[in-house]
């Protein structure tokens, strides 16, 4: 797709893209596509000049898909910081998650980094001391079974903004994201890889809304479900038993 295709909205303060699964926002290293990186050789083709260097003020992890909004000003920047700062910025994300998960609910979990040594990588765990307080609230969209499993399509809703934080809230449940080999289930991962070709992890930024940093109204922008997302809810529906 090229780029000018994830573009869902530009004004002279912000360049709100669709960020394709596998893109980190943004790195040092050349070989590695970024969206940064794609986002301001856009704004420069397009005649984009300023003193400033444009920002992303929230991130996604790698196979994130979805909306992204960058800001193109210091206004802009000092108004999204000062929005997410004080919970003004409203998320919505769309995941597979594993097994029966409630219809809605409210995840509380105070959140702690911790060091898994066996993989030696950092996971965000959940703590009943210390920690950060982390909310997620969701809903359960559709439920689906294959092969003895419960799948659950949810829309998830996090009210604070914590590293991995809704990866590690299902993950909490013991309902861990589809394809996430960190927090979930590598095993049934590698099932769903040769069953329904999951590629990665199925977690979608689907919407942000925050209020426009010049004009001060509530604007809102969604990111529309990626293919490789609605083959694999297609491919469960064609298979679910519970229907």
């Amino acid at each position: 797709m090229p780029f000018d295709e994830r573009v869902l909205y530009e004004d002279d303060q912000l360049l709100v893209l669709d960020k394709p699964a596998g893109w980190l926002m943004h790195g040092d290293r050349a070989e590695e596509p970024t969206l940064l990186a794609h986002a301001l050789d856009y704004l420069r083709q397009s005649g984009f000049t300023s003193d400033f260097t444009p920002a992303f003020v929230h991130r996604l992890d790698r196979e994130t898909s979805g909306v992204a909004a960058l800001a193109k000003t210091k206004e802009a920047v000092r108004s999204l910081n000062r929005q997410l700062k004080f919970k003004k910025i409203q998320k919505e994300y769309l995941a597979l998650v594993v097994g029966e998960i409630r219809p809605q609910g409210s995840i509380r979990y105070a959140l702690q980094k911790q060091m898994d040594r066996k993989r030696w990588l950092a996971l965000m765990v959940p703590v009943r001391r210390g920690g950060i307080f982390a909310q997620t609230d969701y809903k359960r969209l559709e439920l689906f079974e294959w092969a003895g499993e419960k799948f659950s399509y949810v829309t998830a809703y996090p009210r604070t903004g914590r590293t991995h934080q809704v990866r590690a809230h299902f993950a909490a449940l013991g309902c861990p994201i589809v394809g996430d080999d960190l927090y979930g289930n590598a095993e049934l991962n590698e099932r769903l890889r040769q069953g329904f070709g999951v590629s990665r992890m199925l977690l979608h930024a689907a919407a942000i809304e925050f209020l426009h940093p010049t004009t001060n109204q509530r604007v809102r922008f969604e990111a529309p479900l990626p293919q490789d997302f609605q083959d694999v809810l297609q491919r469960l529906k064609n298979r679910d038993s519970t229907s």
